[in-house]
């Protein structure tokens, strides 16, 4: 009678299943039977995931062994005739690498070591040994492999609360007749905040199980789920050599994406719900371990329910830890407690070296630091003998002056050849060194007589050089074919190079030469004003050859008589409609 009950009731339960999910094979099988996996992820809970990054490169390892008891029960409406799975111990390989501030990628390779076959029971009570979908299960096999990227959304040092996604892909690697794994790609995005409070901090997750292809088993069919969970990580005293002790607490609960918490249909779409607590330490080193342990909230076992969960893990934490904020972790850092100078001279070791190029020069002196030279030329060498060391020449094998850093000036333009586009023909240094060909030379505007081209001298001197006495010759004739045009001043300019009274005093004279020449050519002098200005008025930068060659210039600016005339004096008309006089005679 009882056998015949038992039978009745898997009808009802296959019934029951086929109503839920009218095309679904009752047999199927392909789902997980332990759902709810500890996390790989860094700084985060059990099975819950946190919103605080590590820092960049930090790494995470752990060997966790799962133990459950009670797993898939057998039940008989409120009798339960025993486990069909009634244990299982898997392992996890779990990785995590903060590959950047907001983004860590982990794994999961898990392997269940042993699986308890309870498949005799069904068998036994239907007296059916061919009985379909009472197959046994495998002893052991593995489960599915986890990937898991996590993005930080919001950093908990930035906002009030930690914001981060995880996305996690489920790869159907694991044996799902043995409810080792799923069907097919099970992919479970989950949003995680969290909240520091103190020692506290505070952890929400928010997600779902999307799964392409739905499992059943009898009565119970797994499809998509919505997770929820919620938890608190405490951090405690240090117990002797434990350090970095936590206690955790966390919930977890899934619910059917189609009927969520459900009544109707109790019997075939779960609602699972778990709790789970522990603590972990750091016991030597980056070495460290967990014990935790849980169980489902209900009267019973089943699917995510489980009467009894234990956890153990041994784990590995490399954080990336920079005592002297280098750069270079401590674990890898010769010298944490001095910062590296990062000089491109051995900046991987940690450790400052104050003369890199032994030449008894200290870095922060040497002008040449990775090559050795002497105290003469500022810890440099001077290879081309020209009085500018290599560590400011830029033609070190070719000789010139220090105005043109080192380098020489082939056409004599005050152009250097390293930046000359034309270093064979003279050109003025707003044309790259590259001579003009577009006449007129010298153009009237608005405030000032322009000139294309640059008024050469004599280095160091006043002495106008003779090629460019045809460009002030064509000054000469704008200024005579306009009477009117003026006063014009002549302003001189430098380069930095020399000391400020110098440069003013150089200034000076070659602008007054150059007025001097136009004098010559029979401009009166009236006419002209003569000013130097040194190098107050630079137009391009002075840290290179080319700015500095642009800042050496003469400019002729338009500007008022210095001699205002006289009130004009509107003349009256007399009586007899003459002219008054207004002024002496």
């Amino acid at each position: 009678m009882r056998r015949t009950a038992i039978q009745l009731a898997v009808v009802f339960l296959l019934v029951t299943g086929a109503s839920a999910r009218a095309q679904q094979d009752p047999f199927a099988r392909g789902f997980d039977a332990v759902p709810l996996k500890a996390t790989p992820a860094q700084k985060s809970g059990i099975a819950l995931e946190g919103a605080s990054p590590e820092y960049t490169d930090s790494f995470r390892a752990a060997l966790l062994f799962d133990y459950n008891h009670g797993v898939l029960a057998l039940r008989l409406g409120d009798e339960k005739l025993g486990n069909l799975l009634p244990y299982r111990l898997d392992a996890h390989a779990l990785f995590a690498w903060q590959l950047h501030r907001r983004l860590e990628i982990a794994a999961d390779v898990p392997f269940t070591l042993v699986q308890g076959d309870g498949f005799q029971l069904l068998r036994d009570a239907l007296n059916a040994p061919d009985f379909p979908g009472a197959a046994g299960v495998s002893r052991w096999g593995f489960g599915d492999v986890r990937l898991q990227p996590r993005f930080f959304l919001l950093l908990p040092e930035d906002f009030p609360v930690g914001l981060a996604l995880t996305t996690e892909v489920r790869l159907p690697t694991g044996d799902g007749q043995s409810f080792l794994g799923e069907r097919g790609v099970l992919v479970a995005p989950r949003l995680a905040v969290e909240r520091a409070f103190g020692p506290v901090r505070l952890l929400g997750n928010l997600g779902l199980r999307l799964r392409p292809r739905p499992a059943q088993y009898l009565n119970l069919y797994v499809g998509n789920e919505v997770t929820f969970g919620a938890g608190a990580i405490v951090d405690l005293p240090d117990v002797g050599r434990l350090t970095d002790v936590q206690a955790l607490l966390e919930m977890h609960l899934a619910t059917p994406a189609s009927a969520p918490f459900n009544f109707r249909q109790a019997d075939s779409l779960k609602t699972p719900w778990e709790v789970l607590g522990g603590v972990r330490a750091r016991v030597y080193g980056p070495w460290g371990v967990e014990l935790d342990v849980g169980r489902g909230v209900t009267l019973g076992s089943g699917y995510g329910r489980e009467d009894v969960r234990v956890l153990f893990s041994v784990r590995y934490e490399a954080p990336f830890i920079d005592s002297d904020g280098d750069g270079v972790p401590d674990s890898q850092d010769k010298c944490p407690n001095e910062p590296e100078d990062k000089d491109g001279f051995q900046d991987d070791d940690g450790c400052p070296e104050p003369d890199n190029d032994g030449d008894g020069i200290s870095d922060g002196q040497d002008l040449c630091p990775n090559v050795a030279g002497d105290a003469a030329h500022g810890g440099c060498l001077d290879s081309d003998n020209d009085g500018v060391h290599d560590g400011l020449d830029q033609c070190p094998t070719k000789p010139g002056p220090k105005m043109y850093d080192g380098c020489p000036d082939s056409d004599g333009d005050e152009v250097p050849d390293n930046v000359d586009k034309c270093p064979d023909e003279s050109g003025p240094p707003e044309n790259d060194g590259c001579p003009i060909d577009n006449p007129p030379f010298v153009v009237i505007e608005s405030d000032r007589i322009r000139i294309k081209g640059n008024i050469l001298f004599e280095t160091g001197s006043a002495t106008i050089q003779k090629q460019s006495l045809k460009l002030l010759d064509e000054v000469a004739t704008v200024l005579d074919r306009n009477p009117a045009l003026g006063p014009v001043l002549i302003e001189g300019h430098t380069d930095d190079i020399g000391s400020d009274t110098l440069n003013l005093n150089l200034s000076q004279r070659r602008a007054q030469s150059v007025m001097d020449y136009l004098v010559s050519k029979g401009i009166a002098s009236s006419r002209l004003r003569a000013k130097g200005f040194g190098e107050l008025k630079p137009i391009a930068t002075n840290t290179t050859a080319l700015g500095r060659a642009k800042n050496r210039r003469v400019e002729f600016r338009l500007i008022k008589a210095e001699v205002e005339t006289a009130p004009r004096i509107v003349p009256q008309k007399s009586e007899a409609g003459g002219k008054t006089d207004s002024g002496a005679k």
